[in-house]
C-alpha cells in the first residue's frame, strides 16, 4: 500500500470564539455576535464520580459553551493527569475543542439523583469549532440535518466506534464513504503545549476538506493576515496568533483558510487513489511564531496497527464472596457480593444484566462500566468479577449477542469486541447511533433486549421537569434496531420514564414506565406499532393528541411505586417452580411481581401479583441463568430511592417447596377466577370472609401522579368497597370463582384473600387487575 504523507501545523490563538451556528465563512451565523464564554465556576461534584478511573476515553455530553455541547461526545485525556484534553463528536464527526489546565467540571452532582447538570470543559480552551460537521461535503460546511439533532447522514459522515491500545485511543469513522482512522496525542517544548491530530484516510475519489477550528480575527485587514512562504499567520481579535504551515506543499495535503471576521482553518486532501495520512499541529500561542526550519517529511504513518487489540489494563481481578439467605420461605434472595471497594474507584451501580451461554454474567454499571463475574454456583463462595470496558455513556441496558456483549446508552448501541482474547474488549463498535439525544437527566436509553431474529429493542426515556426539556420525536418511545444496525424504527410514543422491557417467547412486547405528570400510576404496557400510551411534553397539549391506548394493567401505588424491567420465565425452566412460562416484573421499588394476561375479545388485559420477596436496592435488570435456572437481578440506588443499599446483583432462588400462588386471572361476566398454582382447602376458600374486593380509578392530569377516584362516585376520593357474593372452588382444587355483580371496567380492581393449602400452609395476598373490557 502506498501512503502519501506529510505534516504541518495549525497554532491556534488564545481567545476562540465558541457555539457558532452554520453560516457563511468570514460572518456570524445567524447575525449573532461571537462572544468568549466565562471560565465555568467549578462544583464539588460527587468525589466517587471524580475519583473513578475511566479508562482511555470516556463517552459523555460536554458543553464547552453554552450554544455548543458534544451531546454524544468521546472525552480523550491525552496526559496522565487529565490536565490535557480533547473532545469528540459522534454526531458531527468533529473536533470540539481541547483544553489544558483541569478535566472536566462535573456540575453539582455527576451521575447522580436527578441529575440535570451536564459536564463542561474545565480549563482553558486551547481551540474549538462551532457546531457544525467536521468534515466538509462538496466543499461546504453548512449543517444538513433538520431538526439539528441526530447524527449525520450517513452519506456525509458517519461514525464507526473506538479502538484502544494500551492508553491509545482511534476513532474510527468514515466521511464520503472512505474510511478515516485518527489519534490525538500532545507534546510539550518549551513549556508551550501542541495538541497533535494524526489522520489516515483511504482513497478517496473527490478532494476531502477537514475542519480544523475556527477563531475571531482582527478587526484590521492590515493585521488580518499573512502569507510567508508555505506558511499563514492570522492575528485574533485579542492580539494573539494563529500560525498555519504545510511542510509538503504539492503532496496532495494542504492547510487552507477561509479568511474573514470568523477565520477558519483546514486540511484540504486532494483526490487520489492511495491512501493519505498527515499530521495537524495545533499551538494556542501568544507571540508570533518565529522562523523556523522546514522539518524532514514524517514516515508514513498506519494506525491500523492500534486496531489489533492492546495489552490488558485492568489486570487486578477482586474476588467476593456471596451470601446465602438463612430465610425459610419458598423463594429467597441470595446476594453475589459486589466489590465496591475495587483497585479502580470503579463506582458500582448496577443498570443491566445478562448471562453468557456457561453461566458467566455481564453487568453494567451507571457510571460505564461492564463487568464480566464468574464462579457464579450453588455457594457462591468464590465469585471473580473481570473489568471488561468502561467509559460508557449510562449503558441502561446489556445484552449478549452470539457471544458478544452489547450495550445501550445514552449515545448509542455498543458492540464490544475482545480483538485478542485477553479478557477485555479492544473495539467499541457504534451499531447504531441514530436516536437523538438531549441533556435531560431522564432522557435515558432503557435496557436492551432482543427478538427471534436479532434486532434490538429499548425504551428512550422523555426529557422531563427540570433541565434542558426540549422535546425531539424520540423522547418516550420504544426504538427497534435492526441486528446490523442499519435500520432506526419508532415503534409507539407517549412514555414517561419507560425503565425497562421485555421480549415474550411469542414476540410480545411490553414496556414499564413510571409515575409521573400524566402517568397516574405505573404501568405494564403491551407495545403496539404506532400507539401512544398518554404522556405530555413540556409545550406540548393533551388535546393534539389522540386517545391513550389503555394498558394492559395499572399497578396500585402501594405495590409498586417504580417499575423496571420484565423477563419471562423460560418454559421448558423446570428449576424455579411453577412459574414457566410467565411474564416477572422487577421493580426499583425493590419488589418483584408475577404478571397475568388476560385474553378478553380481541383485546389483552391483565393485572400482577407482588412475591413475598424483598431487595436491598433498587431492582433493575431481571434474567434467568442458562445454567442453575434460577432468577438473578441487578439492581441500584441512584434516583430518589428507599433502597438501603447503593447496588447489589440478587439471585432468587426457589428453594423446591410446594408453591400455592396465584398464576393466572381470568374475568368473567359474572366476577373473576383465579388459578393458582396448588391445591388449596375447599372450606376456607368458600368461607366468603376469608376473601374481599374493592376498585378504585386513577386518572391522567399533568400533576404529578393520581390519587385514587371512587369508581362509583367520580367526585369522591378513596378506594370503593365491592361486594362478594360468593366463593367457589372449581373441581380442580386450584382454581378459585369469586362471583362479583354488577362488575364494570376500572382503572384498578383488588381481590385481597386469605386461605390455606390442602396442606394447611397459609395462602394469603392480593390480586391487582384492570379492567378495560369486560366480557
Amino acid at each position: 500500500m502506498r501512503i502519501r504523507k506529510a505534516v504541518f501545523a495549525a497554532m491556534v490563538c488564545g481567545s476562540i470564539v465558541l457555539g457558532l451556528s452554520a453560516g457563511e465563512a468570514g460572518k456570524p451565523a445567524d447575525g449573532a455576535k461571537p462572544v468568549t464564554p466565562p471560565k465555568p465556576v467549578k462544583k464539588p461534584g460527587d468525589k466517587k464520580a471524580i475519583e473513578m478511573d475511566y479508562g482511555p476515553a470516556l463517552a459523555i455530553t460536554v458543553g464547552v459553551a453554552k450554544e455548543n455541547i458534544a451531546y454524544k461526545g468521546i472525552l480523550i485525556p491525552l496526559n496522565k493527569d487529565k490536565t490535557t484534553n480533547i473532545l469528540f463528536d459522534t454526531e458531527l464527526c468533529r473536533v470540539v475543542a481541547a483544553w489544558t489546565g483541569g478535566f472536566l467540571n462535573w456540575g453539582s452532582r455527576p451521575f447522580a439523583d436527578n441529575n440535570n447538570d451536564y459536564c463542561k470543559a474545565d480549563g482553558a480552551i486551547q481551540f474549538s469549532t462551532p457546531k457544525l460537521p467536521g468534515w466538509a461535503k462538496d466543499g461546504k460546511l453548512e449543517d444538513p440535518r433538520n431538526p439539528k439533532d441526530g447524527p449525520l447522514p450517513k452519506d456525509w459522515a458517519k461514525y464507526k466506534g473506538l479502538y484502544l491500545d494500551g492508553d491509545k485511543v482511534v476513532i474510527s469513522y468514515t466521511v464520503g464513504g472512505v474510511l478515516v482512522q485518527e489519534m490525538f496525542g500532545v507534546q510539550t517544548t518549551d513549556g508551550e503545549t501542541t495538541i497533535t491530530r494524526t489522520v489516515q484516510m483511504g482513497a478517496s475519489e473527490v478532494a476531502q476538506k477537514l475542519f480544523l477550528f475556527e477563531v475571531e480575527s482582527a478587526d484590521s485587514q492590515d493585521e488580518l493576515s499573512k502569507k510567508i512562504g508555505e506558511r499563514f499567520e492570522v492575528k485574533s481579535k485579542d492580539g494573539t496568533f494563529v500560525e498555519a504551515y504545510s511542510e509538503s506543499a504539492g503532496n496532495g495535503v494542504h492547510v487552507t483558510s477561509e479568511r474573514g471576521p470568523l477565520t477558519r482553518a483546514f486540511v484540504t486532501v486532494d483526490a487520489s487513489k492511495e491512501t493519505s495520512s498527515f499530521k495537524v499541529e495545533l499551538t494556542n500561542r501568544k507571540q508570533p511564531a518565529k522562523a523556523r526550519e522546514i522539518a524532514k517529511k514524517v514516515e508514513a504513518i498506519d494506525l491500523s496497527i492500534h486496531t489489533k487489540g492492546g495489552p490488558a489494563r485492568w489486570t487486578q481481578i477482586p474476588e467476593t464472596k456471596g451470601v446465602l439467605s438463612k430465610e425459610d420461605g419458598l423463594y429467597v434472595v441470595d446476594t453475589l457480593t459486589a466489590p465496591e471497594e475495587n483497585p479502580y474507584k470503579s463506582w458500582m451501580r448496577f443498570t443491566g444484566l445478562d448471562f453468557f451461554t456457561d453461566g458467566r454474567a455481564a453487568v453494567c454499571t451507571w457510571n460505564g462500566d461492564v463487568w464480566i463475574v464468574s464462579g457464579i454456583d450453588a455457594n457462591l463462595e468464590s465469585l471473580k468479577w473481570k473489568r471488561f470496558a468502561t467509559g460508557l455513556n449510562n449503558p441502561m441496558g446489556i445484552k449478549i449477542v452470539d457471544g458478544v456483549v452489547h450495550t445501550v446508552g445514552r449515545d448509542q448501541i455498543t458492540k464490544l469486541h475482545d480483538l485478542n482474547n485477553d479478557g477485555e474488549a479492544d473495539y467499541y463498535e457504534n451499531i447504531n447511533n441514530d436516536c437523538y439525544l438531549t441533556t435531560n437527566f431522564h432522557e435515558m436509553c432503557f435496557d436492551l433486549q432482543t427478538d427471534k431474529a436479532g434486532d434490538f429493542y429499548y425504551a428512550k426515556g422523555s426529557s422531563i421537569w427540570a433541565g434542558e426539556q426540549r422535546m425531539t420525536p424520540h423522547n418516550g418511545t420504544i426504538i427497534k434496531v435492526s441486528k446490523d444496525g442499519s435500520k432506526f424504527e419508532v415503534l409507539c410514543t407517549g412514555l414517561r420514564a419507560p425503565n425497562g422491557i421485555g421480549v415474550g417467547p411469542n414476540g410480545e412486547l411490553t414496556c414499564s414506565d413510571n409515575q409521573g405528570n400524566w402517568i397516574p400510576e405505573c404501568p405494564i404496557n403491551l407495545i403496539k406499532k404506532d400507539a401512544y400510551y398518554g404522556w405530555v411534553g413540556k409545550g406540548q397539549k393533551a388535546e393534539d393528541f389522540k386517545t391513550p391506548d389503555k394498558p394492559l394493567c395499572w399497578i396500585p401505588y402501594n405495590m409498586d411505586k417504580s417499575s423496571s424491567g420484565q423477563v419471562w420465565v423460560p418454559k421448558d425452566n423446570t428449576k424455579w417452580g411453577p412459574f414457566a412460562g410467565r411474564m416477572m416484573l422487577a421493580s426499583y421499588d425493590c419488589w418483584l411481581s408475577v404478571v397475568f394476561f388476560d385474553k378478553v375479545g380481541d383485546e389483552t388485559q391483565g393485572g400482577t401479583f407482588r412475591f413475598p420477596v424483598k431487595f436491598a436496592s433498587g431492582m433493575m435488570r431481571p434474567r434467568f441463568s442458562p445454567i442453575d435456572g434460577q432468577l438473578y437481578i441487578a439492581g441500584l440506588k441512584g434516583w430518589s430511592s428507599s433502597a438501603a443499599r447503593e447496588c447489589a446483583l440478587n439471585r432468587v432462588r426457589y428453594t423446591g417447596k410446594a408453591v400455592v400462588m396465584p398464576l393466572e386471572t381470568h374475568l368473567t361476566k359474572t366476577g373473576m377466577e383465579v388459578l393458582f398454582s396448588g391445591a388449596l382447602d375447599a372450606s376456607i376458600v368458600t368461607d366468603k370472609q376469608n376473601s374481599s374486593a374493592e376498585w378504585f380509578n386513577v386518572v391522567r392530569t399533568g400533576g404529578y401522579g393520581s390519587p385514587e377516584w371512587s369508581a362509583n362516585d367520580p367526585k369522591k376520593k378513596g378506594r370503593d368497597a365491592v361486594e362478594v357474593t360468593g366463593v367457589a372452588l372449581k373441581e380442580d382444587g386450584k382454581t378459585v370463582v369469586f362471583t362479583i355483580p354488577n362488575m364494570k371496567p376500572v382503572t384498578n380492581f383488588v381481590i385481597k384473600y386469605r386461605f390455606k393449602a390442602s396442606d394447611g400452609a397459609e395462602v394469603k395476598g392480593e390480586v391487582d387487575y384492570t379492567i378495560n373490557r369486560m366480557p
